[in-house]
């Protein structure tokens, strides 16, 4: 989830302060910012998503697993009806795995648009 925030005293603790005017090398002359972006991370650092298809109901099913475990604990399960292009993404993503030329950093990066797909939903 990403927030602007106009003033800096509104700023998250993980955001940084503009401390001083910013150089505008195109214009050359100083100029003041006052946006930030946060961006607050969705995804638990102690647990991983995991995604899977359930072709039969045509719904994502969405768990986690700590990390360091074997234990899978469901989450949710989501309509194709309520999220069509997290289904599709899930689907690409189930595809990648069963290629005979099985390509581990595709497999990475797809798996981060699901992530980022389902965070979006979440949110």
């Amino acid at each position: 989830m990403v927030k602007q925030q106009k003033k800096q005293q509104q700023l998250q603790h993980n955001a940084l302060a503009p401390q001083k005017k910013e150089y505008d090398a195109r214009r050359r002359q100083p100029i003041q910012m006052d946006d930030a972006i946060c961006i607050n991370q969705v995804k638990k650092m102690n647990t991983d998503l995991l995604f899977a298809i359930d072709t039969n109901t045509k719904e994502v099913i969405v768990s986690e697993s700590p990390k360091g475990t074997n234990k899978v604990n469901f989450i949710e399960r989501i309509d194709y009806s309520d999220n069509e292009i997290l289904y599709n993404a899930v689907v690409t993503l189930t595809s990648i795995t069963k290629a005979s030329n099985f390509d581990a950093s595709v497999f990475k990066s797809m798996d981060k648009v699901c992530q980022m797909l389902y965070s979006k939903y979440k949110n």
